[in-house]
């Protein structure tokens, strides 16, 4: 098995991935009250620009499984798009400790299991978590799921409810510029 490459981020906005990799953020969302569950996220280049998005609407369970298959969905996403360097971002401090302390593999989850399978093809995957504010984007796409249970729905543009967080994202980078904080 590769060594898994895992980091925290204190940081509340999102962040470039290095040259040559793209970021993929994910996130869940669950309404128990209306018994509600999708999931959502995205992939953009060190550059920032949007490549691709997806959202999908999923059966109920637990907070933890929904984003589990908001990774494996990421991680499928981004290897159909051929991409050998992925920054894999979510917001579940306890998922991400689970797949980085090796647990994914042997886990009663199956989707933790195929986290490890997708994780263990031919590239790149470092998992990152990050802050609830770096995940706004994925977080938009997710409550914003239409359509039947398991259909997966993919963005080759932004969705229109989601320019607003994109730009948000790029100003922040661009004042991260201009004033060096």
């Amino acid at each position: 098995m590769p060594h898994l490459s895992c980091f925290s981020k204190t940081e509340q906005r999102w962040q470039r991935p290095g040259t040559g990799w793209v970021k993929v953020n994910v996130d869940g969302f669950l309404v128990k009250q209306h018994a509600r569950a999708a999931v959502g996220g995205v992939v953009r280049d060190s550059n920032g620009k949007w490549l691709t998005g997806f959202n999908m609407v999923t059966g109920m369970d637990e907070v933890f499984i929904i984003e589990a298959i908001a990774i494996v969905e990421g991680l499928k996403l981004a290897w159909l798009e051929r991409h050998k360097q992925v920054e894999l971002n979510c917001d579940n401090r306890i998922l991400i400790n689970t797949i980085c302390n090796g647990f994914a593999p042997i886990s009663n989850v199956a989707e933790g299991r195929l986290i490890h399978e997708w994780y263990n093809k031919d590239w790149k995957v470092t998992f990152w978590h990050v802050g609830r504010g770096c995940n706004k984007v994925a977080d938009c796409l997710a409550k914003l799921t239409v359509g039947r249970v398991n259909q997966v729905i993919r963005f080759s543009k932004p969705p229109q409810h989601v320019l607003r967080l994109l730009e948000e994202d790029s100003h922040d980078h661009f004042t991260e510029f201009l004033t060096g904080v």
